[in-house]
C-alpha cells in the first residue's frame, strides 16, 4: 500500500472512531434524559398522591384524571425515545457500513496493486 493510501486509510479509520464516539454520547445522553423524564414523572406521582391525601376525594377531580396525565406523558415521552434511539441506531449502522466497504475498496485497491507489483 502506497503512503498515500495508507494515510487516506488511517484518516477514514480516526474519522469513523470520532462520529462513532459522537453517535454513543448522543445515545448515551438520550438515555440519561428519558431516566431524568421518568424520574420527574415519579416525583410528580408522588406529589400528587401526596396533594390528594390532604384533601377530601369529594372536593377534588378524581386521581384517576391526574395518573392518566402522567401516564399518557410517560407513553409519549417513551415513544420519543424509542424513535430517537432507534433513528440513531440506524445511523451509527450506516456509518459503520459505510466505513467497512470504504475500507474494503482501499484494501482490494492495495490487493490489485500489489498484484501488479508483483507482475512487473
Amino acid at each position: 500500500m502506497n503512503f498515500s493510501s495508507q494515510r487516506r486509510l488511517e484518516e477514514m479509520e480516526q474519522e469513523y472512531i470520532s462520529t462513532h464516539k459522537k453517535q454513543e454520547e448522543i445515545l448515551e445522553e438520550i438515555h440519561f434524559q428519558n431516566r431524568e423524564f421518568e424520574k420527574g414523572l415519579d416525583d410528580l406521582a408522588d406529589r400528587f398522591r401526596y396533594v390528594a391525601s390532604h384533601y377530601d376525594f369529594e372536593q377534588i377531580p378524581p386521581m384517576r384524571q391526574g395518573y392518566s396525565i402522567l401516564s399518557k406523558a410517560h407513553e409519549e415521552g417513551s415513544c420519543l425515545v424509542r424513535k430517537q434511539a432507534r433513528e440513531l441506531e440506524e445511523e451509527i449502522e450506516q456509518t459503520t457500513r459505510e466505513y467497512n466497504m470504504e475500507k474494503n475498496r482501499y484494501e482490494e485497491e492495495y490487493s490489485r496493486a500489489k498484484k501488479e507489483g508483483e507482475r512487473s
